[in-house]
């Protein structure tokens, strides 16, 4: 893998922080006025590791593949985390698009 495809995943990562970050902001005013828990935290949590994975990818370029999929490893964590939290918030979308 050249350098730029090593650089892109690391901005592309960086974007998907991004992402997580406005749906915390979204999520939090969603939760604070239909009185949920405060699962934004996971926003924040995943932010964290998609910033981590974001910097361990661009310290490694082309240095080791086993940091680099170090650096999938916490991307993924913090998708997976944000997933959670939007399911949490923003899942009766899908029901309430189910039921027509």
């Amino acid at each position: 893998m050249n350098i730029y495809a090593g650089l892109l995943d690391s901005v592309s990562f960086l974007f998907f922080s991004l992402i997580l970050f406005f749906l915390s902001v979204i999520s939090k005013r969603l939760g604070q006025v239909m009185g949920l828990r405060k699962y934004y935290y996971l926003y924040y949590l995943g932010i964290f590791f998609t910033l981590f994975g974001s910097i361990i990818m661009s310290l490694s370029f082309d240095i080791l593949q086993e940091t680099k999929l170090l650096g999938y490893v916490f991307f993924s964590i913090g998708m997976t985390l944000g997933l959670i939290a939007s399911i949490r918030y923003w899942g009766w979308l899908i029901i309430e698009s189910f039921r027509g």
